[in-house]
């Protein structure tokens, strides 16, 4: 019976020591727990105006590069006209496809945030002008490389150059529409910009 009594007592005193144990291990949890707040949301107008950020930087760069590097010679064949074809086509698709980029980034504005109808309604329109650009040089290297005869292949090939640059100018104003409102004096507006990483790396 001694025996049987130690026994029981050994067994008691083993499961109020897990009991213990189970008790601070979850304290020990709930403390870290606590210990780790949820991070807070980033407001969705901060996170509208990175995305036009990120964009515009792209459309920046397309816009950039077009006309650059531009390598042709004019001989009796149509290899020049075809150099002038493959190289300027890839440079303003480039730009129409960025300027669709930004447009895109620009038409998911949260829907309560009332300070960005300004800034909307005149990208919109730059965009337009800047699309009109790209679609003028597009018909004409259309033109230039079914010309009936190299002379009026030369002749368009000049018209898509003239277009080339008004497409430039154009993409041009399109970006200084995004980095002006961006800086606007309307202050909630300027704020979403401020506080995007995205418009603070352009920035720097």
């Amino acid at each position: 019976m001694r025996v049987a009594a130690l026994a029981a007592a050994a067994v008691l005193a083993a499961g109020s020591l897990a009991a213990c144990g189970s008790s601070d291990d979850s304290s020990a949890a709930a403390s870290s727990a606590s210990a780790s707040p949820t991070p807070t949301p980033t407001p969705a107008p901060v996170v509208w105006a990175g995305s036009v950020c990120v964009e515009r930087d792209n459309l920046k760069a397309a816009v950039s590069a077009l006309g650059r590097n531009l390598s042709y010679d004019i001989t009796s064949d149509r290899s020049a006209l075809e150099q002038i074809d493959r190289q300027l086509r890839i440079q303003v698709l480039s730009v129409g496809n960025a300027a669709d980029g930004l447009v895109s980034a620009l038409s998911d504005v949260p829907v309560d945030f009332q300070a960005a109808n300004d800034m909307v309604v005149s990208v919109t329109k730059a965009k337009a002008d800047t699309q009109e650009a790209v679609d003028a040089v597009t018909t004409s290297l259309d033109a230039m490389v079914n010309a009936d005869s190299i002379l009026t292949g030369v002749a368009e090939a000049g018209k898509a150059l003239v277009a080339a640059k008004a497409a430039f100018q154009a993409g041009q104003a399109l970006v200084g529409v995004v980095s002006d409102s961006a800086t606007s004096a309307n202050a909630e507006l300027q704020a979403a910009f401020d506080a995007a990483p995205a418009c603070q790396a352009a920035a720097t």
